[in-house]
């Protein structure tokens, strides 16, 4: 796959300290190609509705359970926008997940990785008519310059945060360039996988 050139790419430092970066929207596990590009890049537009995890302790909380909430209350937003007669790809153009990062590295990526996975798996039942409504909006909030390492590489679009140190990423490295970048690490694949399977059986529980 021809990679997109984002030799261009500017970090912009808004005042209420949201930096906002250009990353592929892309569907982490979905066959036959893990690295898909599904839509055309832009500076994500503020959305209606953040369905965010933010207030849940990173101490008590596994990805497993965040994610499982936030499936529970990503269905809830469907519902309500079909009861109001909207089609699924009107909805979930307002929808997007808020998560903070933690410390653990490789499980803060692959579980930002599974909750594009299981977006994609319950949007899919709505029946979509747009491909790119399978394609989650990430912001990550960050409380270190090194957990927005671990946000870009999970596929987040947006970053909040409470200085600029983390725009060293974005200046002296090249991972904007890359799209989901551990895509083929057996150690990262697995995590993914362990964290959506498990996230999607509490979510089933939750709304049986």
């Amino acid at each position: 796959m021809k990679r997109k050139d984002f030799s261009n790419l500017e970090i912009t430092v808004q005042n209420k300290k949201e930096t906002l970066f250009e990353h592929e929207n892309y569907i982490a596990g979905t066959a036959p190609n893990l690295r898909g590009i599904h839509s055309t890049m832009y500076f994500q537009t503020p959305l209606e509705t953040k369905i965010s995890t933010n207030y849940l302790s990173k101490e008590s909380t596994t990805p497993e359970i965040e994610l499982s909430l936030f499936l529970t209350e990503s269905l809830n937003a469907v519902k309500k926008g079909i009861e109001a007669n909207l089609t699924i790809d009107a909805i979930v153009l307002k929808l997007s997940f808020e998560t903070k990062i933690g410390e653990n590295h490789f499980n803060e990526i692959a579980k930002i990785r599974a909750a594009r996975m299981l977006w994609a798996k319950l949007i899919k039942q709505f029946n979509p008519k747009n491909q790119s409504s399978l394609a989650l909006n990430i912001s990550a909030t960050i409380t270190s310059p090194f957990n927005a390492f671990q946000a870009i590489l999970g596929g987040c679009q947006q970053i909040t945060a409470k200085d600029t140190a983390h725009l060293f990423f974005e200046e002296e490295t090249a991972i904007l360039k890359t799209i989901d970048p551990w895509a083929g690490s057996t150690f990262i694949e697995k995590r993914t996988e362990e964290i959506a399977n498990e996230a999607w059986l509490l979510f089933k529980k939750q709304n049986n």
